[in-house]
C-alpha cells in the first residue's frame, strides 16, 4: 500500500495516525487523513480555507459530532473506506503523476470515493462539495502531461512548485498585466523584462507563477508552467562538440510538444554567446527560427545595460521580443512593500517592527545605499538589521546565562571559605552586569534607529552616528598639525563644513602653489575615511576628456573604464580636481552638474550619486590677479570662472602667502642642524613661487646629509 509515495506524503500518513491516537479513536479513517492534510500540506491547506474548512474548524466539528473515547488504541488498523481512498489516489497517480501520489491526490481521493466520515464532516459544515471536487480537480488535472523525466525539468526549474498562494509582489499589476498580454499574442509573445539590477524582475515572473497557479490569469495560460532555464546549468558538461546544441533542440522540442510550459531566461544577454565555441552554434541562433514562428514562449529579463550591449546588436533576436521596462518603485509603492514583507520578517524573527522603523529603513537606504536599487536594498536593508538584532539578543541571554553561573560559583566559594576565589568571581559578577545595563541602555526588544544606522556603517564603510563635533575637532587638529602659516585658513574650512549635509560640499580652495591646498583635501579624506579620487584636470583640457570621467558612448566602446566608475563601488568619497582652470568648458559645463543636481549619468545609463561626496577644486592661477589699490587687495575670479560656476560652489578659501616669519618658523621646527645659512636657504627655496614645497624638500635633503655625515 506504501509504493510511490514520497517523504510529504508518507509523513502524512503518519500524521493521521498521530491524530487518531491522541483523538483516541479505534480506527484510522478519512477524518484524520483530512486533518493531517490540513495540518501538513499548504497546497490542500489553501483550497480548503477557501470554503471556510481549516484544521482546527474540522478538528472541532469532528470532535463536536464523534466525539473522543477513554481509552488509547495502540495499535493503527485503517478503516476499509480510508484504503479504498489511498488505492484510489494510487489509480489517479498512475494517470497523471507517473504513480508519484501527491497530497493532492489523496484530497481528491476523498471526495472521489463521496463516502466516510470525512465526507459527513464536511456537510455538516456546509461546504459545496461539488465546486471544491472541480477546484481540487484542476490543481490536479494540469500535471495530466507532465513527464517528470522530461530534460527541461532535470536542467530547469519550476516556478510554481513553491509559491504560495499569497501575493509575492504588489504594486506591479500594470507590468504583470503586460506581460500576460504578452504571451497571448498570435506574434512576438515573448515578455523581456529590462530593468536595473534589484527592481524585481524576477519577482514579477514568480508573481505570474503563483497567479497561474492559483488560477488568477486567463484560461489560455491557466494549464501553463514557467520553468526557468539557467544558462550554466544548460552549458554545464557539454565538454565536446555538439553536445550543447543537441541538449538546447531536445529541450526545445520537448517544450514544442508538451505546449504548457514558458521557459523564463534569467540573465537572457549570456545566452547571445552560450555554446558559441569555435565551430559551435550559439544558444540565440538555436532559439531564433523557433521564436519566429511562435512555437516556444520565452520571458527573458535583462539589465539596460546589458541589454544595450548584447541584445540590442542582434537585432535578428531583438526583434522576437517585446520590450518591458521595470522601473525602480517610487516610495509611495516601496512603503506598501515594506508593509507586505515586514510581517514575514517578524515571525521569522520574532522581532517587532515598528512604523517609525519602516520609515526609517526606507528614509536610510534611498540616503545611504547608492549601489543597489529598490526594493532589493531595502528589503536587504531589513533582513540585515533583524539578523543582528537577534545576534544582540542572543548574546544579552549567553551574558544572563554566564551571570548566573559566576554567581552560583561565588555562593560556592564562600560556602567554602575560599574567600579570594569568590572575590574573583564578584568582580566578574559586576563586569557583566554592567555590560547587561549597558546592553538594556542601548538598545530594546524592540528596533531603533541606531540599530539601523550601525548595519547602515558596515555596509557602507563610512561613518554616520559619530557626534559631528568630534569629527571636525579632529579634522581642524590634523590640519593645524599638517599645513603651514594656514591657521586662520583652516578655522574658515571648519566653519564652513556641515557633515550631516544631503548634498555635496563644494569647495574652491585658490592660493598659490606650495601653500597646502592639495594637502588640505588629502587630510581631509583620511580623518573622514572616505575614498580619494584625485584628477588632474591639466589632462581634461580637450572636449573629448569629458569621455573620461563618464565613460564612452556606446557606439566608439563600452569597455574603457572611466574616473567616476570608482563611485559606484565607493559612493563616499573626496574628489579634487586639480588646477580647475586648466579644464575645457565641456568638462566644466558636466562639473556645473555635478554641483547643482549632485548625479551625473554615465556613457551606459547608469547614474553615478554624489550626493555625499566632498568636492574641493584647486587653483594657483587667480591668485596671481588682484584688483584694488594700496595695501588691500581683492582676488578677482572673473577672468577665469563664468558666474554660472562660482554661484554654484559652495564655499570659496583663499590661501595665505608663506610669509618669511613662517618660513623661519617652519625651518627651526624641522630643520636638524641649525648651522646654515638661513638667507641662503629661503632664497634657494624661492617660497614666493613654490611655497612650502621647495623649501621642505630642502630642509629633507639637508636632514639626510646631517645624518650621513654622523654616521
Amino acid at each position: 500500500m506504501f509504493h510511490n509515495y514520497g517523504f510529504e506524503v508518507a509523513t502524512i500518513l503518519k500524521d493521521a495516525e498521530n491524530i487518531r491516537y491522541k483523538l483516541k479513536h479505534p480506527y484510522v479513517g478519512t477524518e484524520h487523513l483530512l486533518l493531517a492534510l490540513l495540518k501538513s500540506s499548504e497546497e490542500v491547506a489553501d483550497l480548503f480555507k477557501e470554503y471556510g474548512v481549516t484544521y482546527d474548524s474540522f478538528k472541532e466539528e469532528l470532535i463536536n459530532v464523534i466525539g473522543q473515547a477513554s481509552n488509547y488504541q495502540e495499535i493503527n488498523l485503517y478503516t476499509p473506506m480510508l484504503k479504498k481512498v489511498i488505492e484510489l489516489a494510487n489509480l489517479d497517480s498512475v494517470d497523471n503523476n507517473n504513480g508519484l501520489v501527491t497530497p493532492l491526490h489523496l484530497a481528491l481521493a476523498i471526495l472521489e470515493e463521496g463516502e466516510g466520515v470525512a465526507i459527513q464532516i464536511l456537510l455538516v459544515m456546509d461546504v459545496s462539495l461539488n465546486d471544491l471536487y472541480f477546484d481540487l480537480k484542476k490543481n490536479v488535472l494540469p500535471k495530466n502531461k507532465r513527464n517528470k523525466n522530461l530534460e527541461v525539468l532535470k536542467i530547469g526549474v519550476s516556478m510554481s512548485q513553491n509559491v504560495k498562494k499569497e501575493k509575492v509582489i504588489v504594486g506591479r499589476d500594470k507590468e504583470i498585466n503586460y506581460m500576460i498580454e504578452t504571451l497571448l499574442r498570435k506574434q512576438k509573445n515573448n515578455p523581456l523584462l529590462i530593468g536595473k539590477a534589484g527592481v524585481g524582475k524576477t519577482a514579477l515572473v514568480e508573481e505570474l507563477a503563483r497567479r497561474i497557479k492559483y488560477h488568477e490569469v486567463p484560461s489560455l495560460l491557466d494549464n501553463m508552467e514557467i520553468v526557468l532555464l539557467e544558462m550554466g546549468a544548460l552549458v554545464a558538461g557539454t565538454k565536446y562538440r555538439g553536445e550543447f546544441e543537441e541538449r538546447l533542440n531536445k529541450i526545445i522540442k520537448e517544450v514544442i510538444r508538451e505546449k504548457n510550459i514558458i521557459l523564463f531566461i534569467d540573465e537572457i544577454h549570456s545566452m547571445v554567446n552560450a555554446g558559441g565555441a569555435e565551430g559551435a552554434i550559439a544558444a540565440a541562433d538555436i532559439l531564433k527560427p523557433y521564436l519566429a514562428r511562435g512555437e516556444l514562449k520565452v520571458i527573458g529579463a535583462t539589465t539596460l545595460s546589458e541589454y544595450h550591449e548584447f541584445l540590442e546588436k542582434d537585432k535578428a533576436l531583438d526583434r522576437r521580443f517585446e520590450k518591458i521596462m521595470i522601473e525602480e518603485p517610487d516610495d509611495a509603492m516601496m512603503k506598501n512593500i515594506i508593509n507586505a514583507v515586514v510581517p514575514s520578517f517578524e515571525k521569522y524573527y520574532d522581532i517587532e517592527i515598528s512604523e517609525d522603523n519602516k520609515a526609517s529603513f526606507l528614509k536610510y537606504s534611498k540616503e545611504y545605499l547608492f549601489n543597489k536599487n529598490n526594493p532589493d536594498k531595502t528589503i536587504d536593508l531589513i533582513d540585515s538589521v533583524c539578523a543582528r538584532k537577534k545576534v544582540k539578543v542572543a548574546n544579552m541571554q549567553n551574558s544572563l546565562n554566564n551571570l548566573n553561573i559566576i554567581k552560583e560559583k561565588k555562593v560556592k566559594s564562600l560556602k567554602n571559605g575560599n574567600y579570594k576565589e569568590a572575590l574573583k568571581e564578584a568582580i566578574n559578577e559586576d563586569e557583566i552586569r554592567q555590560q547587561i545595563i549597558n546592553h538594556k541602555n542601548k538598545s530594546s526588544d524592540f528596533l531603533t534607529d541606531e540599530d539601523i544606522l550601525e548595519m547602515i556603517e558596515s555596509k557602507t564603510n563610512f561613518w554616520v552616528k559619530k557626534d559631528e563635533k568630534v569629527v571636525l575637532n579632529n579634522l581642524k587638529r590634523k590640519l593645524l598639525d599638517t599645513l603651514v602659516g594656514q591657521d586662520d585658513v583652516i578655522l574658515n574650512l571648519i566653519d564652513s563644513f556641515n557633515l550631516n549635509v544631503q548634498k555635496n560640499q563644494s569647495f574652491l580652495l585658490v592660493g598659490g602653489s606650495g601653500v597646502g591646498k592639495t594637502e588640505t583635501v588629502k587630510v581631509v579624506s583620511n580623518v573622514l575615511k572616505t575614498e580619494f579620487i584625485r584628477i588632474d584636470m591639466s589632462e581634461y583640457n580637450t572636449a573629448e576628456s569629458v569621455y573620461k570621467l563618464i565613460g564612452m558612448p556606446f557606439n566608439y566602446s563600452n569597455k574603457s573604464e572611466y574616473v567616476f566608475q570608482k563611485l559606484k563601488d565607493h559612493p563616499y568619497a573626496t574628489i579634487l580636481f586639480d588646477e580647475i582652470e586648466k579644464a575645457h568648458p565641456k568638462v566644466l559645463n558636466l562639473l556645473l552638474q555635478i554641483l547643482d543636481e549632485s548625479y551625473v549619468t554615465d556613457s551606459i545609463g547608469d547614474v553615478i550619486h554624489f550626493d555625499h561626496c566632498y568636492i574641493f577644486m584647486t587653483s594657483n592661477a587667480v591668485g596671481k590677479e588682484t584688483i584694488g589699490f594700496g595695501d588691500v587687495k581683492k582676488t578677482s575670479f572673473d577672468n577665469f570662472f563664468s558666474k554660472e560656476f562660482l554661484g554654484r560652489i559652495d564655499t570659496v578659501i583663499q590661501y595665505n602667502s608663506i610669509s618669511k616669519d613662517v618660513a623661519l618658523k617652519y625651518i627651526n621646527d624641522h630643520l636638524i642642524n641649525k648651522d646654515v645659512d638661513l638667507e641662503k636657504l629661503l632664497l634657494d627655496s624661492e617660497i614666493e613661487k613654490f611655497g612650502i614645497r621647495n623649501l621642505k624638500n630642502n630642509i629633507n635633503k639637508l636632514n639626510k646629509k646631517n645624518s650621513v655625515i654622523n654616521i
